[in-house]
């Protein structure tokens, strides 16, 4: 029986594209938000989901981490890659210097930002809630109207691709993370994903000490990061992703060196690394 992926819909979406090259012969079901996504695995209504959690200009996606903070099921299994590719699809036999405006989601508009001011200055940016769901507007508008977004949603809608590759910067690429409420260890798992706070944050010393437990074990930190808990100012829960597996002996000797001085302490996942990390 095929599984059943949630992502952020609707098709045509940079996550439809990341869930298709996941799960291609699986049952996908868009969601209208990220929030109805962790729902649905929270709600045991799918199994598995997979969610934006890192783009290499945006950084960390906040609304996922701190859903994996917060949820008591959901845990990482995989990892991928998508470089954000975006495109210039207009209507069929429409010239570029035909068009008057442009639609997208503000971020890809944003990432853009040069193309547009020297190919289509004389264009009105107007945003929408996704980069899909302006090709499918743009199947009703007229011939003065293009969008921005993903090859795959330009042959979703049938509608032809102008100009390709037109982000200001080329190594623009979201980490997708696929989650699931099953608690099983990954095979092959070379990655780990923790969360954690200090039960004193300001003990002088806590981050070095905390980082010392991996770094005198020879764990190399290929991550970390933090953000407010929320708690008041100074207070700080520290994301690390580091290579190999939670199982590992030398790993649980760090995180239980670890766990002596946090208050919140929480794995979200070892999976295998993406290839290109």
């Amino acid at each position: 029986m095929p599984k059943t992926v949630a992502f952020l819909g609707p098709e045509g979406t940079y996550t439809d594209e990341a869930c298709f090259l996941y799960a291609p012969n699986e049952t996908r079901i868009p969601f209208a938000s990220l929030g109805l996504v962790t729902d649905a695995l929270e709600n045991d209504e799918v199994d598995e989901a997979i969610v934006p959690i890192e783009n290499s200009l945006g950084g960390t996606v906040i609304e996922v981490v701190d859903y994996l903070i917060n949820s008591d099921k959901a845990h990482i299994i995989a990892e991928l890659l998508l470089p954000i590719d975006h495109c210039l699809i207009t209507r069929p036999g429409v010239h570029i210097s035909d068009i008057r405006v442009v639609m997208s989601k503000q971020e890809a508009l944003t990432q853009c930002r040069e193309f547009l001011s020297t190919e289509l200055r004389f264009a009105e940016q107007v945003p929408t809630a996704s980069t899909a769901l302006a090709v499918t507007d743009l199947k009703e508008s007229d011939d003065r109207t293009a969008a921005i977004g993903p090859r795959r949603s330009a042959e979703l809608a049938g509608l032809p691709v102008s100009a390709q590759g037109i982000q200001d910067r080329q190594n623009n690429v979201t980490r997708f993370a696929v989650l699931s409420s099953n608690g099983n260890l990954i095979d092959g798992a070379n990655k780990t994903s923790i969360a954690f706070d200090f039960d004193r944050p300001d003990a002088p010393g806590s981050l070095f000490d905390a980082l010392s437990a991996f770094a005198s074990r020879n764990i190399n930190l290929v991550k970390i990061e933090s953000r407010p808990t929320g708690k008041g100012m100074g207070n700080y829960i520290f994301l690390i992703d580091f290579e190999g597996s939670v199982e590992d002996e030398n790993a649980q000797e760090a995180i239980n060196q670890l766990r002596k001085h946090t208050s919140t302490f929480k794995v979200f996942g070892s999976y295998p690394r993406a290839k290109g990390l």
